[in-house]
Order: structure tokens, then sequence, then C-alpha cells
């Protein structure tokens, strides 16, 4: 198949723009779409990561959107349909895939999107749109085979508490290589002892990651 991976300008894009207002996390996957009177309609779904405060803020703004027309949550896992202008049709051509989620972090001006699609054209198109009104870069289209596709999918039932020390380690880059913060560090964020929060977040990943490897 023919891959286009890109750079996108998280503020050319409503939601975006939206999550970095209230510095969230947004990991968020495309179900499907429909056009009707010049505009396209995206049912996706998701999860937010973040301060419990930020997320709230960002719940409450995104209910005041008018492109946001229907939008339902249950916990961290969000699913919505939002309105989009015509030009992004593309992106979602049925003979065109999402292979792994968007994820737009708040300290990152830009995003990554991932397509595939058999048919290079098709592609093309999808470049040249994320381009003119994205301020979309290639970072990779080629011809290569794929070998894995990441959906987003319900986590496994984590506590509120194992979910704000995952969100916390997410953030502030602790599964970064390098790590940028020593796990003492996210404790004083979190407002707990270094012991407690240990506990929270190996539990956390002792849910997550075994869900992880089977997908792989």
């Amino acid at each position: 198949m023919w891959v286009l991976k890109l750079n996108v300008e998280s503020a050319k894009q409503p939601f975006g723009s939206l999550a970095m207002k209230h510095n969230i996390s947004v990991a968020s996957y495309v179900l499907s779409h429909y056009k009707d009177k010049g505009d396209v309609y995206v049912t996706g779904t998701g999860f937010l990561f973040g301060d419990e405060k930020n997320k709230r803020a960002f719940i409450r703004d995104a209910k005041k959107q008018d492109w946001i027309i229907n939008y339902e949550q249950s916990g961290d896992f969000v699913i919505g349909v939002l309105r989009e202008p015509l030009f992004t049709e593309v992106f979602w051509h049925p003979k065109v895939i999402q292979i792994s989620p968007i994820i737009i972090h708040p300290g990152e001006k830009k995003h990554v999107w991932s397509f595939a699609s058999f048919e290079r054209k098709l592609l093309e198109d999808v470049l040249e749109v994320a381009e003119k009104y994205l301020g979309a870069k290639v970072i990779k289209f080629r011809q290569e085979k794929v070998s894995n596709i990441s959906f987003t999918k319900l986590l496994p039932d984590l506590t509120d508490l194992q979910k704000k020390a995952m969100g916390i380690a997410i953030k502030n880059g602790y599964y970064d290589y390098p790590k940028k913060v020593k796990m003492e560090k996210l404790a004083e964020i979190m407002g707990i002892s270094y012991s407690t929060y240990q506990a929270h977040l190996k539990k956390a990943e002792g849910k997550i990651l075994p869900e992880v490897y089977r997908e792989l």
C-alpha cells in the first residue's frame, strides 16, 4: 500500500485549537463520515488526557461549539459528530484508511496524521488539501507493507486515580526517551506520596500494557 504520514498544524483545526486552549491531550480516531448540504459530518471517538479541571473546561467549551453536532462522554472516553468544511472529504474517502489515532499534545504545535491506500492518487489529493488548508508537512510518502493498524478502543477499567496518574505521566514526558521527568516529580504534581503514586501508575500500566501487547 501507499502510506502518507503528515505533520499537521493543530491551530488550523477547530478540535486541535480547543485541545491546545485547555491544555489537554486527545487521542482520536474517525469512524465514519457523510456529506450533507455542502458540509462533511464526521463521527469520531477517542480519549482525553490531562488535569481534571482542564478536561472539564474543555468539555464545557466543546458543548458551546456550533461545529460539534453531537457529543457523549463516559469518563475520559468521548464520541461525537463534528461538522467540517467540504475540503476535508478527501481525508475520509472510503478507499483511504486512517492507520493510527490522531494524537494532539498541548505542548506541541503540530500533530501526526497517518493514512494508507492502494491508490497513490487518493493520497496525493489528501496531501494537496492538507498542505493548502492545514499547513501540513510530509513526514513520509512511500509504498510499503502495512504491518499493523492502531484503533482507538475502550481502555481497561482503570480507577480515576490510575487514569490521573497515567495522564500526568504522559503529559509531563515520563514515557519519552530520554525521560523528561522523574516519578518523584510526578507524585509531587499529583499531590500524593511517591509510593502511592508509583502504585497507581504501575497498576494502570499493568492493565494497559497486556492489552497493547495483544494488539501487536
